[in-house]
């Protein structure tokens, strides 16, 4: 079966008819200050990102709990993730074909062989099937206990194992009994699964590609398992090709031409967008800018606004793949393209979105009127407000703008060094900056914060606090409550 990883529909069904549902579990076990504090934050920014795919969730501090609030709501399986694990850009794509072709597993983790101990399981993430699990009399995960002797079934393992020699691609009970000294984590759950004959399996390498465990928890361990999270938390990259869906607001457009005093003729006059893809380009065509207009192109990132000003300059019109493929050799001849440039895998989909364009006027736009438009670049970062000022000088009495926030509020790398919280109270900061500086609701705003997605006018953007906030998934984790 082939998954679209843009797909949400393929999630939601599976939530809406309880078949699958996400729960997060807490990491108790985290010591460091800094640890505990990235974790929540990124462990924020997933669960309002997974609220795509999954709108009911769960959370609690232990295994059994989670399970059986997931069970008690009548799901059957449940995906779990624990805090200091993030997923990576094609998780979902990957998660969902497993899905499909491992219908009948009870369940699915990391298990790991210790030898004279019997086999763990290391829950930073598995499925479990609920009904499996109900039927057998809701067995505890099974804490770690030393020197507990026992005797059980002795299962068989893969000769093949993930890395070093602990990490079967799959275990199965066998029809010897052997005695084990000591009980790791996850033990019991390992033993009930073997005495009702079932083969547990580990994740395949697809999935471990897209994700990763920072084991924050692991006092000497864990900063070396950090430098994986922080390879993507950087901001110093430029997204060749456009991710996200260019919006119709057609809609909006013909509302305020119908309620707005003094009256509009549908003219934009500006545009602000981030440095991205062709984004800057396509967004003033489909508003329509005109001759004399002025575009702000703004981003953090000084790499991303020097790619964009080229493109800007040197792009016909036609074959943008081929010429991005050049554009990023001239620039990383000798480096990993996919290191400084995302969306790589879009250009085909960029392409398509041109060839709609072009049959509309897009190319002769860029020959007629792009030269005639005023382009100005700035360094700004919208997590910073003593930048907005900067962002909001070149508003304008008496003229109409669109501004492109994007998803900048809710994105992955800044997630690491900004909470949920945070981040929703900044972008209330900057939406009143806007609307100090705009006049006649003359400014239409996109922005994504995750659950609460916004297209709307200046006057109508709402600037609650997070306290007041009453969406579920804003408030489904302990921190934010």
């Amino acid at each position: 079966m082939s998954i679209d990883m843009f797909d949400f529909e393929w999630y939601r069904t599976k939530n809406k008819s309880k078949e699958l549902t996400l729960g997060w579990l807490y990491n108790n076990g985290i010591q460091n200050d800094f640890a505990k504090g990235y974790t929540k934050n990124v462990t924020d920014y997933l669960s309002v990102e997974w609220s795509f795919y999954f709108e009911k969730q769960f959370a609690s501090d232990t295994i059994e709990d989670l399970c059986k609030q997931a069970y008690d709501n009548g799901f059957s399986k449940i995906l779990v993730f624990k805090q200091g694990l993030y997923t990576k850009w094609n998780f979902e794509d990957e998660f969902a074909k497993f899905y499909e072709a491992n219908t009948d597993i009870k369940f699915v983790g990391h298990v790991l062989d210790n030898v004279d101990s019997y086999y763990r399981i290391h829950p930073q993430t598995f499925m479990l099937d609920l009904n499996w699990w109900a039927d057998a009399g809701f067995p505890e995960w099974g804490e770690q206990k030393w020197h507990d002797s026992f005797e059980t079934i002795e299962p068989i393992r893969s000769k093949e194992n993930h890395h070093d020699e602990y990490t079967p691609h799959w275990i199965a009970p066998s029809e010897n009994l052997k005695n084990y000294k000591h009980k790791l984590e996850g033990w019991n759950l390992v033993k009930t699964l073997m005495e009702d004959g079932q083969k547990v399996i580990s994740w395949p390498k697809e999935i471990r590609h897209q994700k990763h465990y920072s084991y924050p928890e692991v006092e000497y361990d864990g900063p070396r398992h950090l430098a994986g999270a922080l390879e993507i938390t950087q901001t110093e990259g430029f997204f060749i090709a456009n991710t996200e869906d260019l919006t119709n607001m057609d809609y909006l457009i013909k509302e305020r031409k119908s309620n707005t005093l003094p009256a509009w003729d549908g003219t934009f006059n500006n545009i602000w967008t981030p440095a991205a893809g062709l984004s800057p380009l396509i967004w003033s065509f489909k508003l329509n800018l005109q001759k004399g207009s002025k575009i702000v192109v703004y981003d953090v990132s000084k790499f991303a606004l020097d790619v964009t000003r080229r493109i800007i300059n040197e792009w016909d019109g036609t074959n943008y793949s081929k010429f991005a493929e050049h554009l990023m050799e001239d620039i990383a001849p000798k480096q990993d393209k996919k290191i400084m440039f995302r969306g790589i895998d879009k250009l085909k989909y960029t392409d398509n979105v041109v060839e709609k364009l072009n049959k509309d006027g897009f190319k002769q736009w860029l020959t007629d009127v792009l030269p005639t438009i005023n382009i100005i670049y700035k360094e700004i970062n919208l997590l910073e407000p003593q930048h907005y000022k900067n962002f909001t000088i070149d508003i304008v009495d008496g003229e109409v703008g669109y501004m492109h926030l994007s998803n900048i509020f809710h994105y992955f790398p800044t997630s690491f060094h900004y909470s949920l919280q945070q981040r929703w109270e900044l972008h209330n900061e900057l939406i009143k900056r806007i609307k100090d500086a705009s006049h006649n609701n003359n400014l239409l705003v996109l922005s994504n914060r995750g659950f609460n997605f916004n297209r709307s006018w200046i006057d109508d953007w709402p600037t609650y606090s997070f306290k007041d906030l009453e969406e579920p998934i804003g408030k489904l984790l302990k921190w934010n409550k």
